[in-house]
């Protein structure tokens, strides 16, 4: 996390969560045939109620070809084995638009109107939103195989990407797990290829914590798991001796290979032969590199939560590409939840997550108990990777060629059925709860996601809130949502203090105001916070505006759009001023970035 988000977070509890309550100068009861604002033209075509579960389904045939024409009648979902009403449904698109026509000779060409059709329309002409993630914190140093020399191929390929592939209308982000890297939006061509070049330096350069290098990250978790046990490992006497070994304390001692778990209970020679200081320094060496892994998974998972919560709210496209090589998030983690976290916020998104393995392919010289041992915690490191595609309608790829990856994300045309259900009442004590769907025509392939997590605590919308407009100071572009714009001017009040005014216009058009009792109602909350040249929180406030508000009013407020003015007392020098708009009815936000030089 930056620095300056707990200072941030410290404008939350300096102001107690602000709210100057304005009363609109126009709240006098509205006309009854007011309409209610349509949906806008580039949001998905689906809307998610919070206690719904979302399910986001690829179908194809036998031949491997998307199948675009089923219905909500084609489906069946159950949750842990009952059958469930499916509340909404939906075909979605992404991809480079195929207009589809059928000519007649001496006629004008006639379209055709389908699903697919549809989907493929309402996707046209909007912007795509790329960011492109870098996992420089949890890279493998297994066994010698050090990834991050990997990185320089993923730095070729995404140059190649952007040279190749990114379009006039297409911007793409670049960040880092350990957030070094944390490049905004752009369609600037030569400046993203510029940053590019200047990644590699950035990028963190401490690897994981690893005493001893054959212990993988799958048999450290398996040996640190309290319900597991240390022994529950089948290498643990293969690796107890060799990591002895690498000590210098002990000759090897030849076991024969084994092939399922063994402990003194079935394998009477290993309480004779086992010496003690292997089992605790293999136990020492597991827990220490379990423990590093887990922070670190944490802290990248966090950062593409943070980033997919900030995508959320651009217009356009959005779809992410992690570069990673993989993390143990096995059931019932910490680890497993927060993935579950990122995987929801993209499905109520509409964000599609692709993941691209860094892993070289090749053939490791290495004892047959080692190959398989390692090849064992590939595919457990894999296996987040392949869900977060898997789940949101996206890609998992694995090859020394990245570049084909990117390429394949920004050319394909993929199709994906949307479909939520309301959440069966669950103890809120994190059980995995299982998901089964069925498509009634015969000899098709589904891909979807196969459960989640009940909650383990109820999140509430102050805190969503909180967090939400937290994410939006500290995301290093502006959100296009919601449009606004910033002005300022100041005056000296005495040789050290400038009063500055700062003035924000909202663009409202595209919000919806719900009609309620005969006004048209939201409420829409305005910070801003000012940053020193360090990026240091130095001042901020809050203003929530409660809008009732009849017909004409709010025909008026359309128009003119929401002026705000609020005063911070600053000192000399420079400083950037960001102002975050949320509104209440759909959870849209805005922002803009102004710097400012003070006299």
């Amino acid at each position: 996390m930056p620095k300056s988000n707990h200072r941030i977070a410290g404008l939350f509890g300096f102001i107690g969560i602000l709210f100057l309550f304005c009363l609109c100068p126009h709240l006098l009861p509205q006309s009854k045939d007011g309409k209610k604002e349509a949906s806008h033209k580039n949001q998905p075509s689906y809307s998610v109620k919070v206690n719904s579960v979302v399910i986001s389904a690829t179908v194809t045939d036998k031949a491997g070809n998307p199948v675009t024409d089923l219905t909500e009648n084609d489906f069946r979902v159950y949750d842990d084995g009952k059958p469930q009403k499916i509340q909404t449904f939906a075909l979605e698109s992404f991809g480079p638009p195929e207009p589809e026509e059928t000519k007649v000779a001496g006629e004008s060409p006639k379209r055709i109107t389908s699903p697919k059709q549809s989907a493929i329309e309402q996707n046209a002409g909007r912007p795509r939103l790329i960011s492109i993630v870098v996992d420089d914190l949890t890279m493998d140093t297994a066994l010698g195989e050090n990834t991050y020399l990997d990185f320089p191929r993923m730095v070729d390929a995404v140059k190649k990407f952007i040279n190749n592939d990114v379009g006039p209308m297409d911007q793409v982000a670049i960040l880092s797990g350990s957030r070094r890297v944390q490049f905004p939006f752009s369609n600037d061509k030569q400046r993203l290829l510029e940053e590019v070049s200047a990644v590699l330096p950035k990028l963190n350069p401490d690897t994981l914590q690893r005493p001893c290098n054959y212990v993988t990250d799958l048999e450290a978790w398996q040996m640190s798991s309290s319900a597991l046990g240390i022994n529950q490992s089948p290498y643990f006497r293969q690796l107890a001796d060799v990591c002895w070994l690498r000590e210098g304390a002990a000759s090897p001692l030849d076991f024969s290979p084994v092939t399922g778990t063994v402990t003194a209970d079935n394998d009477p020679a290993m309480s004779i032969m086992m010496d003690p200081r292997k089992e605790d320094y293999l136990r020492a060496a597991a827990l220490r590199t379990n423990g590093d892994g887990e922070f670190r998974t944490r802290n990248l998972l966090e950062a593409i939560r943070q980033n997919i919560r900030t995508l959320r709210h651009f217009e356009g496209t959005r779809m992410v590409v992690l570069f990673s090589d993989g993390f143990i998030s096995q059931r019932g983690t910490p680890a497993a939840y927060q993935l579950q976290e990122l995987i929801d916020i993209s499905l109520r998104s509409g964000i599609v997550l692709n993941t691209v393995s860094t892993r070289s392919i090749s053939a490791a010289n290495w004892p047959q108990w080692i190959n398989v041992m390692n090849e064992d915690n590939i595919k457990a490191q894999h296996s987040p990777l392949i869900q977060m595609a898997n789940e949101t309608g996206g890609l998992f790829s694995q090859g020394n060629d990245m570049y084909k990856p990117l390429r394949t994300v920004a050319s394909r045309q993929a199709f994906y059925y949307v479909l939520t259900y309301a959440m069966p009442p669950h103890k809120a004590d994190g059980a995995y709860n299982h998901i089964k769907l069925e498509v009634t025509r015969p000899g098709l392939e589904l891909s979807y996601r196969k459960g989640y997590y009940t909650p383990k605590e109820e999140l509430t919308v102050q805190s969503g809130k909180k967090e939400d407009i937290i994410d939006a100071l500290n995301a290093p572009g502006n959100m296009n949502e919601i449009p606004m714009t910033l002005s300022y001017n100041y005056s000296q009040e005495d040789d050290s203090t400038y009063a500055v005014s700062f003035i924000t216009n909202v663009n409202i058009r595209g919000l919806q105001f719900p009609q309620e009792d005969d006004r048209r109602k939201n409420q829409v909350s305005l910070v801003l916070a000012a940053f020193d040249k360090a990026d240091h929180y130095i001042s901020g406030l809050e203003k929530a505006i409660d809008f009732q508000l009849l017909e004409s009013s709010y025909a008026s407020l359309r128009e003119r759009g929401l002026t705000s003015r609020v005063e911070l007392k600053l000192p000399m020098g420079q400083y950037k001023i960001k102002a975050v708009v949320l509104e209440g009815a759909q959870g849209k936000m805005g922002s803009v970035t102004k710097s400012v030089e003070i006299p």
